[in-house]
């Protein structure tokens, strides 16, 4: 009986799954019975087991690793990596480095991201952050309040700097993550890119408590800074005084016998002193992760999930090339959930019921003043550009609220004729809400023109007056003559005596207050079947959406197979799918917003006149009608095979993303300028990867190198801004605000009409269409983690290729126009800021951290930590050639951490 009893633990081992939950058979774990021995009874012995013949049996087999040895295209990373690999603020984004193909915007390495709290957008497959589908705990956390989650400009006129994430998730509260970037089951939708599922930590059978402190600081910094050849030795630029800390804390208990909690909070703070044209300023943010979470059995085969969430973030900045330009920002969120899950003789079931609310909003100066930079409004001499930026764009409130209901369904497998086969299905409901408010009007004043003797006529904020330390009248006396202003050393003499320099304005753009609502209702429904004969696994799936925004009935079918040979030793995957993006609710909210308008005054002998409205002046209006919703299309292939205790994989995405939303100029029947939705956008994304990844005993390893091409089509774009009839005298093709146009340098945007001299005005649209982030070329990473006794060691080396790469240049340009705006008004010159393509060479980074844990009195224990990211001081080329700049060096977190 009691050998019996050895026979069947071992055989319920091999039943678990190896590679987690998988689908297919898990492979390369052996059976083998190494010896039979017959133990010697002794007089003294007390053992059952004397005079029987023991069976002992070796079990072989590799531990879990992320890649997924199944149909899907799965990565899995479980808490152990997760603690290995946390490096910087420990922000879930952070963590998917490791990945094959997985890669970041341009701010990952930017200087202010040491002192930043917002993670930076990931790129799954090719797409942008926003067309990642984000999931904690099953319920989604993508923010769909805006699209400008990666533009370039931080400082937006109409509109807030969101993120592709309503909270931001600390790997502190995270127990797993599953990672999808191909062949993604029906049960997932919403989104072109790829698929990040992260689960909360689990509750403790016994009570569980801790804290941690991790802390970073200036002195902890190396900072690079570089210099162009015409900076003046003079002026040296101080680096940022900063300091940033995270703390957490935690306990875990049963409270019944059937009733268990968990209650954790993590806070990340930073204060940082940055150099903001010349002044020094003090910016601050902070981000909160609060988490409360119950679970219940109510029998023995169904549970009570319930989880709440609060996860606020805020910010204190100013305009990087403004005067005068602080702003807040306020974001982040709530989450209730409440999880049924059961099981049946027929399978199991999960039922979520989920309320969320979330917010992004600002608080900024209502007025932009675009002046001249001369005395009275002059910049430092170390700072050289000809206007001089001042204020900022006004309060806006943004808000979104969504209640959802969830229903999965997993039936139990049926065997049928060799063949075996299991059906997951499921639907959902979800209701959601957003206000957009611009709480008071904002006005953008450019086209400012220089006059010494001009009369301001009792406007204040517009307008200057020149002014002298002594009158003219007074300085010819002194100096016993008329001033020669052909003469240098009285030129010299009259500047010097200036203090401010007469300017005005004569053109401005008013943004009225408005408010605007919106609302949708959801409903999509899945069905995923797979089929297993023997070594071959194939499944199918459709799912279904709908929304009463753009009426489209949706239907993507997804088709994913496997088949593994060689003993179980190899698997060939392979598959097919259509995955429909998320269907914004800002387009709902941009169709809402009034345009702006213009207003223009002249001067009249030497004095200025009041406002009056421009000949044309309305700006545009959106009009998203009878759009389809985009989709990608995939093709996938890999090869994967257990190769020296690990796992090998070669895998080959391709990716048609079809029917973007792009923007077509128009006018409607009453004469307005219309941007309207349309479906003209393409994109092709390919990735070739090859990862090895393997666990052992102690120890775990990751390298993947992997070949990316993303190419967007011509017709996504809005194009060159401008026509010349007279260049350089030029007039807008379109009615865009003047906060949407920039120039760029170097790119390939042409018009005929137009002699560039490489530059060309194009949208903000375009930019960040441009700005090639999340299309490096070439991204290779090796990843190690090992533990030691209480040694804890970890390294990450990750390699980016050369590209093109985007960069302000913190210039301006203007476009003058081809006739005056009014009468009496001077010839319009307007000023964007520059941008410029250049190339950013190849480089390596190497991060590392080591702990120490220091056993206490029983169960208590104490670890110390050392993080550090670009141990090496590499350079990373965000600042661009012959520029002046500052870049982030070798950096590193020291903490602490007590546990029970």
């Amino acid at each position: 009986m009691k050998h019996t009893f050895y026979i069947g633990a071992v055989s319920l081992v091999l039943t678990s799954p190896v590679f987690s939950n998988e689908e297919s058979k898990p492979p390369t774990t052996h059976k083998q019975i190494e010896q039979s021995k017959f133990v010697q009874c002794d007089t003294q012995s007390k053992s059952d087991k004397c005079g029987s013949i023991l069976e002992v049996i070796e079990v072989r087999g590799d531990k879990i690793n992320p890649i997924s040895f199944s149909s899907k295209g799965r990565y899995n990373l479980n808490r152990k990596m997760i603690e290995d690999y946390r490096f910087g603020n420990g922000n879930l984004n952070e963590v998917l480095a490791i990945l094959p193909g997985v890669q970041y915007a341009e701010s990952a390495q930017s200087a202010d991201q040491v002192s930043n709290i917002r993670p930076s957008e990931v790129s799954i497959s090719g797409a942008s952050g926003a067309q990642t589908a984000y999931l904690i705990d099953g319920v989604s956390n993508n923010s769909l309040l805006n699209d400008s989650s990666v533009t370039s400009d931080k400082n937006l006129a109409d509109d807030v700097v969101g993120h592709s994430q309503e909270i931001f998730l600390n790997l502190e509260l995270v127990e797993s993550i599953e990672v999808y970037d191909s062949n993604v089951p029906a049960k997932y939708g919403a989104f072109s890119g790829g698929v990040v599922i992260a689960d909360t930590r689990k509750i403790a059978d016994e009570l569980k408590a801790g804290f941690s402190f991790r802390k970073t600081a200036d002195s902890f910094v190396k900072y690079n800074r570089f210099y162009s050849p015409t900076h003046e030795g003079r002026f040296k630029d101080e680096d940022a005084v900063f300091e940033k800390s995270a703390y957490s804390a935690y306990v875990s208990s049963p409270i019944t016998a059937d009733l268990s909690f968990l209650a954790q909070i993590q806070l990340l703070s930073s204060k940082e002193s940055v150099e903001r044209v010349g002044d020094l300023k003090i910016e601050q943010q902070e981000n909160y992760n609060a988490l409360l979470k119950f679970e219940y059995e109510l029998t023995a085969n169904d549970s009570l999930t319930l989880n709440l969430f609060h996860g606020p973030y805020s910010g204190e900045y100013f305009a990087e090339t403004a005067k005068n330009s602080p702003y807040s920002e306020e974001g982040g969120g709530q989450k209730a959930s409440l999880k049924w899950e059961g099981e049946r003789s027929w399978g199991a079931f999960e039922n979520l019921f989920v309320y969320k609310q979330s917010q992004n909003s600002k608080d900024a100066p209502p007025a932009w003043f675009v002046w001249l930079n001369q005395p009275g409004k002059a910049l430092p001499e170390s700072h050289y550009s000809k206007t001089f930026l001042e204020g900022g764009f006004g309060d806006i409130e943004k808000n979104q609220r969504s209640v959802l209901f969830k229903h999965d369904f997993e039936f139990s497998e049926i065997s049928s004729n060799s063949l075996v086969h299991q059906t997951n299905v499921g639907f959902e409901y979800e209701y959601l809400y957003s206000q957009f408010n611009r709480l008071d009007d904002s006005i953008a004043f450019n086209d400012a023109v220089s006059a010494a003797n001009i009369n301001c006529a009792g406007y204040t904020i517009d307008c200057i007056e020149s002014e002298y330390k002594k009158s003219l009248s007074q300085l010819e006396e002194e100096l016993g003559r008329p001033l020669d202003f052909t003469d240098e050393s009285d030129l010299l003499l009259y500047s010097e005596n200036i203090i401010a320099s007469g300017q005005y304005f004569q053109g401005r753009t008013v943004i009225p207050a408005a408010e605007s609502e919106a609302n949708m209702n959801k409903f999509s429904a899945y069905v995923d079947h797979e089929i297993q004969w023997q070594d071959l696994v194939v499944a199918t799936g459709f799912r279904y959406d709908f929304n009463d925004f753009f009426k489209n009935h949706n239907v993507s079918p997804r088709f994913r197979g496997s088949y593994n040979f060689f003993d179980d030793d190899a698997q060939f995957v392979f598959g097919a799918s259509r995955y429909y993006s998320n269907d914004g609710l800002n387009y709902k909210l941009n169709e809402a917003k009034l345009p702006t308008y213009n207003e223009y005054r002249a001067a009249f002998n030497n004095r200025v006149l009041n406002w009056q409205s421009a000949l044309k002046n309305r700006g545009h209006r959106h009009v998203y009608e009878d759009l389809k919703t985009p989709y990608s299309d995939e093709f996938t292939l890999a090869y994967r095979h257990q190769l020296f205790g690990g796992t090998v994989e070669l895998k080959w995405i391709n990716r048609r993303n079809k029917d973007q939303i792009n923007r077509e100029k128009g006018f409607n029947d009453s004469g307005e300028s219309i941007l309207y939705g349309a479906n003209s956008g393409y994109s092709q994304y390919d990735r070739y990867s090859l990862s090895w990844m393997a666990s052992f005993d102690n120890q775990h390893v990751q390298f993947n190198v992997s070949h990316v091409k993303n190419v967007t089509d011509e017709k996504t774009f809005d194009g060159e801004a401008r026509t010349c009839p007279d260049f350089p005298k030029c007039f807008l093709n379109f009615d865009y605000n003047t906060d949407e146009l920039v120039f760029l340098a170097n790119s390939n945007i042409k018009n005929a009409s137009v002699n560039y001299e490489h530059l060309a005005l194009v949208t903000k649209h375009d930019l960040d269409l441009v700005k090639k982030d999340f299309n490096r070329p070439i991204i290779a990473n090796l990843s190690w983690g090992g533990r030691f006794g209480n040694w804890s060691v970890s390294s990450f080396i990750r390699y980016h290729s050369k590209q093109d790469a985007l960069y302000n240049t913190g210039a301006t340009e203007s476009v003058k126009s081809a006739s005056s705006l009014c009468d009496g008004c001077q010839p319009s010159e307007t000023r964007y800021p520059v941008y410029s393509i250049q190339e950013r060479p190849a480089y390596w980074l190497l991060s590392g951290s080591i702990k120490y844990s220091v056993p206490l009195v029983g169960k208590h224990t104490l670890s110390f930590s050392f993080e550090g990211e670009n141990l090496l001081n590499k350079r990373t080329y965000q600042v661009a050639p012959f520029s002046t700049g500052l870049e982030l060096g070798r950096r590193f977190w020291l903490g602490l951490n007590y546990s029970y």
